[in-house]
């Protein structure tokens, strides 16, 4: 990556195509769910291996996404445009939620094994569709906010200094991390 520029539409571009790929694997993760309830066992390993891919990419770059949000974005953004405050702190708190939710999902996961009965199993599997779905809907509600809240307003009221400190903080940032 070019530390002088992230991306030829900057770095709101580069904020965008993450959200890109993690709406992909949103669409992914709501299918298998989907899947869960309706394709039955026959299909049951299948669907779970695509819940456990989607955790995969969750806790690789979803993970360090938020992050990057949290210690750089979202506190230069407050300081720089105070409207928006009050959406970040939201945005903060749907982030803790989905870290909840999504080790939740982990775990059902993991204890689905552990379950001897046919009804015990099938309990398992509704809670992993109920947080699987929470997770989805969350996601989706999440990404638009910020892509059309916080990303929009951010381009069009921070001043082209302003940009380029913000893009050099990230660039510091994933430099490190």
């Amino acid at each position: 990556m070019n530390s002088n520029r992230l991306l030829p539409n900057g770095f709101f571009g580069l904020l965008e195509d993450v959200h890109t790929d993690v709406s992909h694997e949103v669409e992914r993760l709501e299918e298998a769910v989907h899947n869960l309830q309706f394709e039955g066992k026959a299909s049951l390993g299948r669907n779970l291996k695509q819940i456990r891919a989607t955790l995969h990419f969750f806790s690789s770059s979803l993970a360090k996404h938020i992050e990057l949000e949290e210690k750089v974005l979202f506190p230069f953004l407050g300081s720089h445009i105070p409207k928006l405050e009050p959406v970040i702190h939201l945005l903060i708190a749907e982030h803790e939620d989905f870290k909840r939710n999504y080790e939740d999902l982990g775990l059902f996961l993991d204890s689905l094994s552990d379950q001897t009965s046919e009804t015990d199993r099938g309990k398992m599997i509704k809670k992993i569709q109920e947080t699987g779905t929470y997770v989805v809907y969350l996601l989706k509600n999440h990404l638009r906010v910020e892509d059309r809240g916080v990303y929009g307003v951010a381009e069009e009221e921070l001043r082209g200094e302003e940009k380029k400190e913000l893009e050099g903080a990230i660039v510091k940032f994933l430099g490190r991390s």
